[in-house]
């Protein structure tokens, strides 16, 4: 489970490059249920990993999420929150731990800010510290993201029509102690669209495209589509497709997903398909939380 950016599930290879050590996909079952359309995703369980500009469109001036990852014998857990203490402006944190075989731990607190710059447009910002510990000994990283996101109501197709575009630099940094080489830096943007067929049926679909440029030994691009069907705001049901073209850093997935909203409760569950030779397959997502 891990950290991302269109959703390149790295961290789980059990015999990974050393860069892939500090990627954490995102943890968010909602994000993973869709193929990892994590760009332009604002009702998530963490904002915080998937684009913490697209928070300051959220309808909650409050959030508090938590998740659980299994992934053969890794496990992976995350807890995060927002809070936006006024119009324009929400403050980030999370936290996560990534428990692999062998005595491998990974862990991870974040801190985010986003300000919402005009009615269409929000920035954000995302400072992450690592720890990687391993039997030979621990190291330490430092990064950043910087995030946009926009967002547009389209009069025109459908009553509530709207339009969702975002972008991140994810992993702007490095290692700070006890390890050489470079964190796997990534560029990524996405684009979806919400519409109503009734009052009561929201279709969502989205795509991602994203792309590792450091080290160059895991450069490469992937891609993500998915949607969405929301059955009266109460229960949701997920289908998606992540390609990745190299299966090391960012392998290929189909995925199926299901949530569920009743007042300020959420709850979502993701499962990835892959090739038997692959880490992720049989992969599942827990993500529960509430809306303030």
């Amino acid at each position: 489970m891990k950290h991302l950016l269109l959703i390149p599930l790295l961290a789980l290879g059990l015999t990974t490059v050393r860069a892939q050590d500090a990627m954490l996909p995102t943890p968010d079952a909602k994000v993973l249920g869709m193929g990892g359309v994590a760009m332009t995703s604002v009702s998530g369980s963490h904002a915080i990993y998937n684009n913490p500009a697209m928070a300051s469109f959220s309808v909650h001036p409050w959030q508090v999420s938590s998740s659980y990852c299994g992934a053969g014998r890794a496990d992976y857990y995350a807890v995060t929150g927002y809070w936006r203490f006024d119009y324009l402006n929400d403050l980030q944190i999370g936290w996560r731990q990534f428990l692999r075989e062998k005595g491998n731990n990974d862990m991870a607190v974040d801190l985010g800010y986003s300000r919402r710059i005009t009615d269409r447009w929000a920035v954000g910002g995302v400072t992450h510290y690592r720890r990687l510990k391993r039997p030979e000994g621990s190291s330490d990283a430092l990064s950043v993201d910087l995030s946009l996101a926009w967002s547009k109501p389209l009069n025109g197709l459908g009553d509530l029509s709207l339009l969702r575009v975002g972008a991140k630099a994810g992993n702007l940094g490095g290692f700070v102690k006890n390890r050489g080489g470079s964190l796997p830096m990534t560029l990524s943007a996405g684009v979806a669209l919400d519409t109503y067929a009734t009052d009561a049926h929201e279709i969502t679909v989205g795509a991602d495209f994203g792309y590792c440029f450091s080290p160059s030994a895991g450069r490469g691009c992937s891609v993500a589509v998915g949607a969405e069907y929301n059955l009266m705001q109460l229960v949701q049901f997920r289908a998606g497709y992540h390609y990745g073209e190299r299966s090391g850093y960012y392998p290929s997935f189909g995925s199926v997903g299901a949530g569920f909203r009743f007042l300020l409760l959420r709850l979502d569950f993701a499962y990835l398909f892959a090739p038997k030779s692959s880490w992720l397959r049989n992969t599942y997502s827990i993500s529960f939380g509430f809306d303030f």
